[in-house]
């Protein structure tokens, strides 16, 4: 004779309605996450959003579909720059792919363009230091901790590559495209970006 199934824990309507509740939340806190500082009505506009046009399953799905997007998208990235180092570790290469997407969001820059001047200003070591005293990944000269108010060391990879987007992208709003990037590698230096220009193009070329 076949048992009746008892009711388990999670088929409590009360249980239902929490955990649709907590991925709402979840989702909320995801896409605070590509807020800008400060912008408190763009939070408030997104939450209610969500909370008015979908049901608490749509909920559910579309937060693991975020959740599985981002996570691919760190691996990819990532994975582009532990190509060209493998001694990254398993770790490295999950901090590096999340600040990609994370500052790459944030600044609005092609996330293969940070991986590009990652591969022509370090090749992807995280304790890079230049002659000249720049560091990590993104090669930042130290001034830019004080500039920017970041708190502790550059050689931390989300410190790095936030420092580095910042750079890069206030170069390109305020010079263009191209001479933003010369700009990046430059400085205020007289001397030609060209070349550089030239480095970080074709990496964004191989990369697809």
């Amino acid at each position: 004779m076949e048992k009746a199934r008892r009711p388990s824990f999670i088929d409590s309507a009360a249980v239902q309605g929490r955990l649709q509740k907590g991925a709402a939340l979840l989702l909320i806190l995801l896409a605070a996450l590509f807020v800008l500082p400060g912008s408190g009505r763009s939070f408030t506009k997104i939450k209610n959003t969500v909370m008015s046009v979908v049901s608490g399953e749509d909920i559910v799905e579309l937060g693991r579909r975020e959740i599985e997007k981002s996570l691919e998208a760190r691996r990819y990235w990532g994975g582009m720059v532990a190509a060209i180092n493998p001694s990254l570790t398993s770790f490295e290469v999950n901090e590096i792919g999340r600040a990609i997407v994370r500052y790459s969001s944030q600044y609005d820059l092609p996330p293969r363009l940070l991986v590009a001047i990652i591969m022509v200003e370090s090749s992807g070591r995280v304790f890079a230091v230049s002659p000249k005293g720049a560091q990590g990944l993104m090669q930042v000269m130290p001034f830019w901790k004080g500039e920017l108010g970041i708190k502790g060391t550059l050689f931390d990879i989300d410190n790095n590559i936030r420092a580095g987007a910042h750079i890069l992208a206030e170069n390109i709003r305020g010079r263009g495209f191209e001479e933003g990037i010369a700009l990046y590698y430059r400085g205020n230096l007289p001397v030609s970006g060209a070349g550089y220009l030239g480095k970080v193009q074709k990496a964004m070329q191989a990369i697809s």
